[in-house]
């Protein structure tokens, strides 16, 4: 990263970051694009549910272990290669490793044991942010084979009602590739919009109950709009194909 010298997490970091007076009080915490390079005393925060490390220069992930409340972690753009320390995280529902150095499955077979990690995203197109593995042309289904569990991977649902209807997508724009037009809508399945609600960070938005019911808010409306435009797209194609055979 750049900047200036690397930067270690330090108390009065994360108080001043979060407001709060305690560290067993912060329950929310940004540090993002603040140049670390080493987590220190981040592991005393273990009353934190929802932490941003990213844009920074983390690679060694070994303090969050005992970060067991953490429901949502943003690790994008690190220098990342090695996830362990993330296995004892039960709570983890939510991780944003984008834009890393994870070059191999086997890297995140650790992941296998977080029976309620249901978003992972490896890949993130709107910004340009990938990692080694996703090179791999199977690795979408390679991922999902050894976590079952999850229901979004890099932004697109893999199951659900929403998930049908990608699949509807793709398989109508496999038909249409012979004519060379660019299917309407298919900027919207390149990213995968915001990764948070614009006021997930916010401090006044740190009830775990009420970040619950945000987040549960969030994804509907997406899921709704992602719905909405395809059901259109879709109908528009089908109209186009018929007209065109």
């Amino acid at each position: 990263m750049e900047g200036g010298s690397a930067t270690v997490i330090t108390r009065q970091m994360m108080k001043s970051q979060s407001r709060e007076f305690d560290l067993e009080s912060i329950h929310s915490l940004s540090l993002r694009s603040q140049n670390i390079s080493g987590l220190g005393c981040l592991g005393e925060c273990v009353g934190l549910e929802r932490l941003d490390l990213s844009f920074n220069d983390v690679t060694k992930l070994f303090s969050l272990a005992g970060l067991t409340n953490l429901v949502y972690l943003n690790l994008a753009a690190n220098r990342i290669s090695s996830l362990d320390g993330l296995q004892s995280l039960d709570n983890l529902q939510k991780l944003n490793l984008a834009g890393n150095l994870i070059g191999s499955l086997d890297t995140l077979r650790c992941l296998s044991c977080l029976e309620k990690l249901r978003d992972l995203r490896l890949q993130d197109t709107t910004s340009g942010l990938s990692n080694p593995i996703c090179m791999n042309v199977t690795y979408k289904s390679d991922v999902t084979t050894m976590l079952p569990i999850l229901v979004i991977l890099d932004g697109e649902r893999l199951k659900g009602r929403g998930s049908d209807l990608f699949k509807l997508y793709e398989q109508l724009d496999e038909e249409l590739k012979e004519s060379n037009e660019t299917p309407r809508g298919a900027e919207d399945l390149g990213g995968a919009g915001s990764w948070v609600p614009s006021d997930f960070w916010d401090k006044r938005n740190t009830s775990p109950q009420k970040a619950v019911l945000l987040d549960a808010e969030q994804q509907l409306r997406e899921l709704l709009k992602n719905c909405e435009d395809l059901s259109k797209s879709a109908a528009g194609k089908i109209q186009e194909w018929e007209e065109n055979r």
